[in-house]
């Protein structure tokens, strides 16, 4: 769940509890090219007063304007970009087209229910009936996603994208910068107790444990990632040894080609860590961006654990360099 849908579930509840109208409008389908995913939200209440968005600005015009006086007794859906020439003057990109269901919100029990679960890392669904508008909350199959099914919208809530990094130092605190950015819960654990008192990251969450401790308490899930950046085997190849053990989507060990490959011949051979869990870290850490400086590194890691997240397979070349080191 992204955090500009997190932050309007939360005013929505605000608002109900406040005793304002609250139209709440959500993002049932899309096909082709759309601004903004399934289960995407926008609230807004008589005053004029919205948060959240739908699209590039022209959906949620329409909207505010259609509903200016009057709320939906039931829930409806409505279509834009149909058309090139709909999605162009709606803003939509070409050939783009989204559904938006529109319903009155009257309770913030289920709410603050849904938060709640996903406070404990929990996938959550609402099942909105359209014919009744009446609704309620479930666990979702594994596979569930947000849709239709028949006359029911059924919107699945994700716990937020987390990031866990084992390490404190310069490229840990980069790191987080960038995931931090990218709307990742960022938690940082290092043992190393100098390197805790150097900690630069304010705001985050910083662990003294064992990397292994730390992992195994968190039960990562497939919602998180997971960085080993002390550059120390004592300690990374702990976390590393949790990690590949769990639903990580992501797990990175920082290091060279030699390193990593030294590392896998230990973890299989004295720690029983199977091949397929192997194969499965990145290592070394990142998109080979053939960087020179920390941050460049930094950026290489975020934008391959993006991708992975994403469902993006990267690869990069170096480009051949003359003699006079200009790059062709």
């Amino acid at each position: 769940m992204e955090n500009v849908d997190l932050e309007v579930l939360k005013t929505a509840i605000d608002w109900v509890r406040d005793d304002q109208e609250v139209v709440l409008a959500t993002v049932a389908k899309t096909w082709g090219s759309s601004p903004r995913p399934a289960g995407s939200m926008m609230i807004w209440r008589p005053d004029g007063q919205f948060a959240g968005s739908l699209s590039g600005g022209c959906i949620e015009e329409e909207l505010l304007a259609k509903f200016a006086d009057t709320r939906p007794a039931k829930p409806d859906r409505y279509t834009y970009g149909i058309t090139k020439e709909q999605a162009v003057s709606r803003g939509l990109p070409c050939g783009g087209e989204v559904t938006i269901v529109v319903e009155t919100l009257r309770s913030a029990e289920e709410g603050t229910d849904i938060l709640a679960r996903l406070a404990r890392r929990e996938r959550v669904q609402r099942v909105l009936d359209m014919d009744t508008g009446q609704s309620q909350i479930e666990t979702p199959d594994k596979l569930a996603r947000t849709g239709f099914e028949g006359t029911q919208f059924q919107i699945v809530y994700e716990p937020k994208w987390r990031l866990l990094v084992i390490g404190a130092g310069q490229l840990g605190g980069l790191v987080t910068r960038f995931a931090d950015q990218l709307g990742y819960e960022v938690l940082v654990c290092d043992p190393r107790e100098n390197y805790r008192q150097s900690w630069l990251g304010d705001g985050l969450s910083l662990h003294s444990e064992m990397p292994d401790d730390f992992i195994t308490a968190q039960q990562c899930d497939a919602q998180t990632a997971v960085v080993a950046l002390t550059h120390d085997p004592k300690l990374d190849d702990l976390a590393i040894m949790e990690a590949l053990g769990s639903a990580s989507f992501y797990v990175g060990a920082l290091g060279s080609s030699r390193t990593n490959a030294a590392r896998r011949q230990r973890l299989g051979e004295h720690f029983g860590v199977t091949k397929e869990q192997l194969d499965f870290m990145s290592g070394p850490i990142g998109l080979d961006l053939n960087t020179r400086t920390a941050s460049e590194i930094a950026l290489g890691i975020m934008t391959e654990i993006t991708a992975r997240r994403n469902g993006v397979k990267l690869s990069s070349e170096r480009l051949t360099v003359r003699a006079d080191d200009r790059v062709v």
